[in-house]
């Protein structure tokens, strides 16, 4: 695996620290990738209240640190209070979703509160949140490795820095460091098929799966420029689907996008599935929705026709649009990237053949967010990163009426309404269909151009079984085991 630069999981950022946080440290529940559905993990079982805004997570018993500890209800009032606080340097994208917990815009913001109202402790074995609004998915929310449970005593010690040398939650506990392995063996009360675990710290994935191709590592990432020749010798066995996705939005509060039938001739006139093959080979998987593969509720075609390529139609709806034939011309917006530019002159070419005039508008990656937070984005590039796999998490942010994630400026009441009911909903089955609903209805306003989802390229040893890569680019490595 490429360095960590941290093994302390509020400080996961990249893959490999994502890894390791989860291999070191365990949180409240845990994703299955087979089943698509959250599972226990330091929490044994959980209820929420009828209308979704207070929960009790009850703490398994038997539940310790790798040093032996009890884990209790103040250890995750601490833990999440730590990610919370402002100034913690944890990745904003992951614990902004605790948004919704009572009190965490004024903990984290203005660092006023001594504490995290939203997170109580009414029993050692008990944790308690209290939700502003509605969070019907909290219980998925909460498996990121971001989230893991750290002994306050040993983050706090005044040395080895815990990011060196912590103490876990985990099925494996760290060891020893000797030169460019860091060594984990099986934590006390874990039910890990194997002894250990051994991490092979390489300078980039390239070295890494060097490594895996002379037999000196099990598991490995691939680089993106390897895919092809991994997937050839290895399988894809490691290949699924990551919580990322690459959109192209459409400035809503632009007058330029007002009529659907110029959005939806834009979408026709573009050849998605030529233009991911070639920018990005095989590493990618094409896309005709909002919500990434992999998820609860995934539909393969929530777009039906209108994602369809389909120049003749795009013509005739441009015609629709402007009868007289002053068709607008449309800038595409995009960060300045080799492979951002590669796919824009792409689409320019394929609006052009159909008679829509467009034009290409690079900007600096540092100017990107800020041309778009201030809505002079026109066709842009937007990219979205699930933090947790629930349907809601790819829908709510971005197209729920006023969130400032909402970037396109989408608003539907009836969309609202079923964001909202979802998270209301407490009937896995139920939510799953509102969410669903949802996503058909948005596509079908066409707010987005879905370009592709990414994912997570791996190949794993022969000698290996029982490793899923789920969605958020990890394993359960306690459920691996080895054939010789």
């Amino acid at each position: 695996m490429v360095t960590p630069t941290s093994l302390d999981p509020a400080q996961a950022r990249s893959p490999s620290e994502v890894l390791a946080a989860d291999l070191l440290f365990d949180t409240l529940t845990a994703f299955d990738p087979v089943a698509r559905d959250v599972r226990p993990a330091i929490a044994s079982r959980w209820q929420p209240s009828p209308d979704q805004r207070h929960w009790d997570f009850v703490i398994r018993p038997g539940a310790r640190f790798g040093n032996g500890r009890p884990i209790t209800s103040a250890d995750v009032k601490y833990s999440l209070e730590r990610l919370a606080r402002k100034g913690s340097g944890a990745p904003e994208l992951v614990v902004g979703q605790l948004e919704p917990i009572a009190g965490f815009r004024g903990f984290r913001v203005d660092g006023t509160a001594p504490t995290l109202a939203g997170v109580t402790t009414p029993a050692p074995d008990v944790v308690h949140f209290d939700l502003d609004t509605p969070l019907s998915s909290l219980p998925v929310l909460l498996c990121h490795p971001v989230f893991g449970i750290v002994p306050r005593e040993a983050v706090e010690r005044p040395s080895p820095p815990f990011g060196e040398q912590p103490v876990g939650s985990g099925s494996f506990a760290f060891r020893s460091r000797s030169g460019d392995v860091i060594h984990l063996v099986r934590a006390v009360g874990s039910h890990s098929h194997v002894d250990g675990v051994d991490l092979v710290l390489e300078a980039d994935a390239a070295a890494s799966y060097a490594a895996f191709r002379a037999g000196a590592v099990d598991w490995t990432l691939v680089p993106p420029e390897r895919a092809d020749d991994a997937a050839s010798r290895f399988g894809r066995g490691g290949f699924a689907p990551y919580l990322a996705v690459l959109f192209y939005g459409f400035n809503l509060k632009s007058p330029k996008f007002a009529d659907p039938r110029f959005r939806e001739a834009i979408l026709h006139a573009i050849d998605r599935q030529a233009i991911t093959g070639v920018v990005y080979g095989d590493t990618v998987r094409g896309l005709d929705g909002a919500v990434a593969r992999g998820v609860p509720g995934f539909q393969s075609d929530p777009c039906g026709t209108k994602c369809a390529h389909d120049p003749a139609r795009a013509r005739a709806l441009v015609s629709e649009a402007f009868p007289d034939g002053k068709v607008p011309e449309v800038e595409i917006d995009f960060d300045d990237d080799d492979t951002q530019e590669a796919i824009a002159k792409a689409m320019q070419a394929n609006l052009r053949a159909v008679g829509i005039p467009a034009g290409l508008r690079p900007h600096p990656f540092d100017q990107y967010a800020q041309l778009v937070d201030r809505g002079q984005e026109e066709l842009f590039r937007l990219g979205w990163i699930g933090v947790y796999p629930a349907a809601d998490n790819f829908l709510t942010p971005l197209f729920l009426t006023g969130n400032d994630t909402n970037v396109t400026g989408f608003s539907n009441g009836t969309i609202d309404d079923l964001l909202k009911t979802g998270r209301q909903e407490p009937d896995p089955a139920k939510r799953l269909g509102l969410y669903q609903d949802a996503e058909r209805r948005i596509m079908d306003m066409v707010p987005i151009i879905p370009i592709a989802q990414f994912q997570t390229q791996s190949v794993i040893g022969e000698r290996v079984a029982g490793l899923v890569v789920n969605p958020l680019g990890t394993f359960d490595a306690a459920a691996v085991w080895l054939t010789r």
